[in-house]
């Protein structure tokens, strides 16, 4: 980490060194936040989201920094940046020290039109924003700290001039720092998508988002075993069993279609983005588990309500309640007396979501949900090792909120679920659960100053968490400038 923020800094000034060449733009920020609540912990929307920067209790916390952008009129680009964090914070079992700081985001970026390459730590989030309970993105809610690795992507290209048809991508590779049951987890990532418009009324997407965890300590990690990863092929001689079953690596990853509907200022858009974690899941036998998503904007700044999110959360089927059943004599007759699986018909269910058997912390990261933070993680054991995702059936509706009230912007989300742990391991009961957030900006530009008050009130009430209410202030500050 110190020799990616040296790189950094040489590569800022650098930039900053032939400003005059071509024009650059700067931003910086800062923010303090007092964070209390009546219960142990705070209400579900006062620690979730934000790249799981939150402290899970009663804090304080501050952020401090700025992005650079260098572009030339050739369509080269250039841009860097950084984001500290401090906090001081009751301890929790993911807080364990009282103070304690982090780099949320430090990263360089350079690219050619469509074409972009970021290296460091660096927010990916999905298009949805963030009145969905995903921001889009089932698999990469925003919900984790930043993965550091380097990601190679694409801008939607265009195959024609009426822009009727387009594709985009990426290819990544990413490293878990965690303290994680296997520690040096790496993290394979890839995507493709499409995009078909019908002129500027009427647009339909669909993309397939792959990731896959391997390599680590004590689990050989050469470019043949990268090539296993990349095309989701099975281990050989000197993998683990599971990898000789399976596939090389634990992997995951979601499908999704979008549909965008634009009449005047106001756009109306339909998204399903479903989760798999193999084959069964790849090929629709998960149906209908998944996020289901209504949006609307008015394309307004001002009104009662401007923006409206509305999803159905279902993750409870994974492809059925059965994983393999005992075969039929005549079935036996063509199977392997030497494969494990020899008198068993593999039938695909219990997908068992952002969990595996070998990577043991599953998809998750310092603790926290990558994915959907409706799931829920275990607690770390002494050792601080999360060991997987305790609460992964979960069925819920979510409502998002944006407007004005006498020019008073505001934002307010309800998130109601029934939870019913895994298959493997199901809660005692079906615990039901509604949290809620209302959010507004009281005073903007103090004093002539780019200086924000955000207040914040949360509730948890239901029976998965405990009975909680918390507020929040946030003081804001920041500026830009172009040279």
């Amino acid at each position: 980490m110190k020799k990616l923020l040296f790189l950094l800094f040489q590569i800022c000034l650098l930039c900053q060194l032939n400003a005059s060449a071509n024009g650059w733009q700067s931003n910086w920020y800062a923010s303090l936040r007092m964070t209390g609540g009546t219960g142990e912990y705070l209400p579900f929307w006062a620690r979730t989201g934000e790249d799981g920067i939150l402290p899970v209790r009663n804090s304080g916390l501050m952020t401090a920094g700025g992005d650079i952008l260098y572009e030339t009129d050739k369509g080269f680009y250039f841009s860097a940046g950084a984001n500290l964090v401090g906090a001081c914070s009751m301890k929790s079992i993911l807080n364990p020290e009282p103070v304690y700081g982090l780099v949320d985001r430090a990263y360089v970026s350079a690219g050619w039109k469509m074409l972009h390459a970021d290296l460091g730590l660096k927010p990916r989030h999905g298009d949805l924003g963030d009145l969905s309970i995903t921001g889009g993105d089932i698999i990469m809610s925003g919900n984790a700290r930043n993965l550091p690795g380097v990601n190679l992507y694409s801008d939607w290209i265009y195959f024609e001039k009426g822009k009727w048809f387009a594709v985009k991508g990426n290819l990544a590779h990413y490293y878990m720092s965690d303290n994680r049951f296997v520690k040096g987890t790496m993290v394979h990532d890839k995507a493709i998508a499409i995009r078909i418009a019908a002129g500027r009324t009427v647009e339909l997407m669909a993309g397939f988002h792959h990731y896959a965890q391997w390599g680590g300590t004590g689990i050989q990690a050469s470019l043949n075993d990268y090539v296993k990863v990349f095309f989701a092929k099975r281990g050989g001689e000197g993998d683990t069993l599971s990898d000789q079953l399976n596939v090389y690596g634990n992997h995951l990853g979601n499908e999704w279609a979008r549909l965008i509907w634009r009449r005047g200022t106001r756009t109306y858009t339909f998204q399903y983005d479903k989760p798999f974690e193999d084959n069964s899941g790849m090929c629709f036998q998960n149906f209908p588990d998944g996020v289901w998503t209504f949006q609307f904007s008015s394309g307004r700044t001002q009104g009662l309500l401007t923006d409206l999110t509305c999803e159905y959360i279902n993750t409870t089927w994974q492809s059925g309640v059965v994983h393999d059943r005992p075969a039929t004599p005549e079935e036996m007759a063509g199977q392997d007396p030497d494969s494990p699986w020899y008198g068993k018909v593999v039938v695909g269910g219990r997908d068992d979501y952002f969990n595996n058997s070998y990577y043991y912390s599953g998809w998750t990261y310092y603790g926290r949900m990558i994915g959907l933070p409706l799931m829920v993680p275990m607690v770390p054991g002494e050792d601080g090792v999360c060991r997987g995702v305790m609460n992964n059936r979960v069925r819920g509706y979510h409502i998002g909120m944006k407007g004005t009230i006498y020019k008073v912007p505001y934002t307010f989300k309800a998130t109601f679920t029934e939870n019913f742990g895994t298959y493997y391991h199901p809660l005692s009961s079906d615990l039901w659960q509604l949290s809620m957030a209302l959010e507004t900006v009281l005073l903007q530009n103090i004093a002539k100053l780019p200086v924000a008050l955000t207040v914040g009130v949360y509730g948890d009430v239901g029976e998965f968490y405990q009975k909680s209410a918390g507020l929040i202030l946030k003081f804001t500050y920041g500026g830009s400038a172009s040279f």
